[in-house]
């Protein structure tokens, strides 16, 4: 029997604990945003809306006279500011807009640059519980050696029960010093139970590349600064091993960086447009285009599931607008917004909704997702415990292999 994690064991491979936060971004986006921002400081009545701004200030100058005159304890300027702008971002209502306190960016920002000790799971939050949700469980992993599965919830990390207050706060609390343990209570379905898990160093590894028979399967964890480098060294492998047909497994791919997306894609698709980003009103904001370097021409599937997401869906959408690929699997998330993470002066953050990225058909999937044109689930008994099974076990895999071969 051919499982699966037996493939990945020898690359010895432990990723960290790191926040599926379905991000996808853009330098110059950000860039061309933060000159929005700049004029927009000290003017908060920008757009015709002084006077509710105005209040807004006011309101909030007679709260602070209330509570420096009235208040029996210690106020905390520093926590003040983080809940103040923490609850104004929230009040947006938009799930992926978010505050960071300093602490909190410079642990993102450190697990973005692949410098970091963990657990190996990926995870997302989960509203409904408050906690922290587990979309992946990386093979030869602490989390997996523990054994967590796919679908728990972390209810609480050490002394910290998490919330929508809390959730970066544990997030950031299962890091620390390689060797040491971190104990977690976990929600499986109706049972909780307490894990302890020793963390240790981990690298940042997101592209697998296999064969089976004369199809080479190329599955992409999540799209990060070394995946464009890793999927051109897959494609070279496969090229050498004389495939003829491809499977690219986007499932439980949360996305990531916008770049690395396009810069993957450029190695499938033929001259043309990747994605177009726009801002609220429609205007198209920036083009993003592949080059007229040679593609890839041959037979090719998509997996997919309900935690592809983002770029991952991006990438799903763009070879379906081609007519490269057929998808199978289950309808993905559906996240068609694009965020851009903001460095304020004093080291806290602000990731924030900024754009819409459109595939190339146009046809944004924010809050829809992308159906897959061959609809397949797994077994829930077989999907908790998915990094486990056989590829004989996998049905979607079986059906995408079949699937390809179809497509010759």
């Amino acid at each position: 029997m051919n499982k699966k994690v037996s493939l990945w064991i020898s690359i010895a491979l432990a990723l960290v604990l790191c926040v599926a936060t379905y991000l996808a971004t853009s330098t110059a986006l950000n860039k061309a945003y933060m000159e929005q921002i700049s004029q927009l400081v000290g003017n908060p009545g920008a757009g015709g809306e002084t006077s509710a701004y105005q209040d807004m200030y006011d309101k909030l100058s007679e709260i602070e006279k209330i509570a420096n005159g009235y208040f029996v304890g210690d106020i905390d300027p520093e926590l003040l500011s983080d809940a103040v702008c923490s609850a104004y971002l929230a009040a947006l209502g938009d799930k992926y807009t978010m505050y960071h306190t300093a602490e909190e960016m410079a642990e993102y920002l450190s697990t973005s640059e692949g410098n970091y000790v963990g657990i190996g799971v990926q995870v997302s939050y989960d509203a409904e519980t408050q906690g922290i949700y587990i979309i992946t469980v990386f093979p030869d992993s602490p989390a997996m050696e523990a054994g967590l599965l796919v679908g728990d919830i972390i209810l609480q990390v050490e002394d910290i029960v998490c919330s929508e207050e809390t959730y970066f706060q544990a997030v950031n609390a299962v890091k620390g010093e390689s060797g040491t343990e971190v104990s977690l209570k976990v929600k499986r379905g109706d049972k909780t139970e307490n894990m302890t898990m020793t963390r240790r160093k981990v690298e940042n590894v997101s592209v697998f590349y296999r064969t089976i028979d004369d199809t080479a399967v190329i599955e992409v964890l999540q799209f990060t600064q070394t995946t464009a480098a890793d999927f051109e060294k897959a494609l070279k492998q496969a090229k050498k091993d004389g495939v003829k047909y491809y499977v690219f497994d986007m499932r439980n791919n949360g996305g990531g960086d916008l770049n690395a997306i396009v810069k993957v894609l450029d190695m499938l698709l033929p001259k043309g447009t990747i994605l177009t980003a726009t801002d609220k009103n429609g205007t198209v904001i920036q083009t993003y285009s592949s080059t007229d370097k040679e593609s890839l021409d041959a037979p090719m599937a998509v997996l997919i599931n309900g935690n592809t997401a983002s770029a991952a869906e991006l990438f799903t959408a763009a070879l379906r607008d081609y007519d490269k690929a057929v998808t199978v699997g289950t309808t993905t998330y559906g996240k068609g917004e694009m965020q851009s993470l903001i460095t304020l002066p004093d080291g806290s953050g602000v990731r924030i909704s900024t754009y819409f990225y459109n595939p190339p058909c146009g046809i944004n999937y924010e809050g829809i997702g992308i159906i897959p044109d061959i609809e397949i689930d797994l077994p829930e008994e077989l999907a908790n415990r998915y990094y486990l099974i056989t590829d004989e076990e996998d049905v979607q895999l079986q059906k995408a292999l079949e699937a390809v071969k179809n497509e010759d």
